[in-house]
Order: structure tokens, then sequence, then C-alpha cells
């Protein structure tokens, strides 16, 4: 949209409201934020007017479906409305709506520009506005069957996702919605995903492009625990506490002051998420490391096994508990309290 067509904008709002009783047209452009890009509650105008809130509700609802009906010819308007279907055509027909007042006006903001935009539409009635809520931002549509479809997608989506409780990368997600049976018989396209995730406030990527449920720590970390947690799946090994927070430090985390270093380690040390597998290096417990010292993995292996296990097998074991040298684990199995050698070379735990 050129600087023209922005600047008459108003003027085209100012005409449509200027039929409108005194206090009417007052309420109209409070709410809309037409003359400061602030929009206003009802209670906040209703307490100005002496009236209810359900009042105004009712004055502004009657207003703006008469205004539908004087509109509904008017050329001006028109263009508009003509202007951002097709915008919105082009992302499929659904629009997160900072996104869509960016592509007109150029700004994300919610100034007397974008204000005068969702009037206008407002009118239109074949566009519908989706209000922000717990489970979605504002969005448009290009009418309700795209919205209905979005928030189905989004249900079945979320649904599968639990099931499935892990995060997919985004180049996936189509193919696994696909698989779960949920863009069967709609017409959700990949532009779509990329909408969904837009406006959805359920489902969303991190910062290394995963998708998954919002609640997960790997998708929005909310702490230095949950950062570290999301950096140790990606990187998928046992790290020092100094690797991680520089780790931490280098994403995207949008974070204001980087994380301490030994803040790192206090904070993993009490997270029976990480493991202390060595000497500051930390494992994720899922990834079958175990805590505790040497020989407390060897005492906990024996105890478990069906039968006696011979040197290598517990080296072996014991190494993929924890971090340390083969030499240190046959240390410890030369502790004849905890430990026989049997005949055969294979080890036992000693009976109390």
């Amino acid at each position: 949209m050129n600087k023209r067509d922005l600047k008459n904008l108003k003027t085209v709002v100012s005409s449509v409201i200027k039929p409108l009783s005194e206090r009417n047209r007052d309420i109209i452009a409070r709410r809309f934020g037409l003359q400061n890009g602030k929009r206003e509650t009802l209670e906040s105008i209703g307490q100005s007017y002496g009236i209810t809130r359900e009042r105004v509700r009712q004055i502004e609802e009657s207003t703006l479906a008469q205004l539908s009906k004087t509109t509904s010819e008017n050329r001006e308007v028109a263009r508009y409305a003509t202007n951002v279907k097709e915008i919105l055509n082009k992302e499929g027909g659904i629009m997160r709506e900072k996104d869509l007042f960016t592509t007109f006006s150029g700004t994300e903001k919610y100034d007397t520009t974008n204000a005068s935009l969702s009037f206008l539409l407002t009118l239109n009635r074949e566009l519908m506005k989706v209000d922000e809520n717990d489970h979605f931002y504002a969005y448009w549509a290009s009418d309700q069957k795209k919205a209905d479809m979005l928030h189905s997608v989004v249900a079945t989506l979320t649904t599968a996702l639990e099931k499935h409780a892990d995060v997919i990368s985004e180049e996936e997600l189509r193919s696994f919605a696909v698989r779960n049976g949920i863009f069967n018989g709609s017409d959700f396209s990949d532009r779509h995903v990329t909408t969904l995730l837009a406006v959805s406030k359920d489902i969303s990527k991190n910062i290394f492009g995963e998708v998954g449920l919002v609640s997960w720590p790997e998708v929005k970390p909310k702490g230095v625990r949950d950062k570290a947690y999301l950096i140790m799946k990606k990187e998928g090994k046992p790290k020092h506490f100094g690797d991680i927070a520089r780790l931490i430090n280098a994403a995207s985390f949008n974070d204001r002051k980087g994380v301490n270093t030994q803040t790192v380690h206090n904070e993993l040390i009490k997270d029976s998420r990480f493991v202390l597998v060595g000497r500051g290096m930390y494992a994720l417990a899922e990834w079958g490391y175990k805590s505790g010292t040497v020989k407390e993995v060897l005492v906990d292996i024996l105890r478990n096994a069906s039968k006696p296990l011979p040197k290598a097998d517990l080296v072996a074991r014991v190494m993929n508990a924890r971090m340390v040298k083969e030499n240190t684990i046959l240390l410890n199995l030369q502790d004849s309290s905890h430990f026989v050698r049997n005949e055969d070379g294979t080890y036992t735990l000693r009976k109390a």
C-alpha cells in the first residue's frame, strides 16, 4: 500500500463515522483507537458516560451493524477490503494480525493507521477477525471456513504432539500431521503450517526450529535449567557446565544478561533431569547415565544383574553410566568389602 493510500485511509474512516451521533462516534473511535492508536475497554468508556459496560457493548455492536450496511457499496471501503483479501489469499487465507499490519502499512504497531484498517475490515461481512484468547494470538481470516479449519487442525495436532511427546523439525511437521491423519480431506498447505505456528499459543518452535507444545521446556524454556536441558538435548552428549553456560549465552534466547557459569553448575546439580557424570561433566538422566560414585554405580549394576558379570562387561556398563577412566573402575573393583572376584573372573557383590 503506497503512502497516498495510507494517508487516504484515515480520510475514508472519518467520512464513514461522520454521520453517527457524537456519542456513538466517540465510542467507536475510542474502542478502535482511531484518534491515538490506543483501544479503550468497555468499562472505561462506560464510566466516562455513566453507563454500564454492557450498554457500551450494545451501542458498539448496533453501530457497527449499521455502518456495515451503509458502507456495503462504498467503493473506497471496498478497495481496502479487497487489498487485504489479496494479502490474506497469498498467505493461505489466514494471517496473524500484527503480520497483516506489517504487510499493509509497514509496521506491526497498533497505530492510528492500523487502527483505521482494523475498523474498516470489521465492517466487511466476509473477512473475519479472531480476537486474542488463551489459545490464539489475534488473527484475520478470509472467511469462517478458514478459521474453523485452523482451529480444528491446531486441536488435533496438539493431541498428536502430546502422544508423540517429543519435538519435531519444522520441515517434518506437515508429514507428521499427514501421518496422523490431521490434514486428510483439507486444503491445509505448507503456507498454513507457517501461519499455524504464528497464531497458535499452544504450538510453537524453539530456537533450533523444532516444533512442539509451548508447555514443553524444549520449546519455551523458562529458566537456566530448562535452557540447559534444551541445549543438552541438542548437543546429544555430556558437556562440562562451563561449556553449557557458553552455549546458553551463544544461543538466541533473547536474554538481556548472560548466564553465569557457576549458576549453571548450581542449578543443574539440583535438577533430577541432569546427572553429574564426571568432574564438572553433566549428562541427561534420560540417556541412561547414573549419579553417585563409581563404587555406587558398580554396586547398583551388580545388584540388578541376574548373574555374575565379567570385568569387561562391568567396565563397559560403568563407562556407559559415568565418564571415568577404566583404571578408576578397576581400582574400585579391588574393594573386597563390596565385591567378590570369582574363580572364572566374574564379579558379584559380597553378601552382608
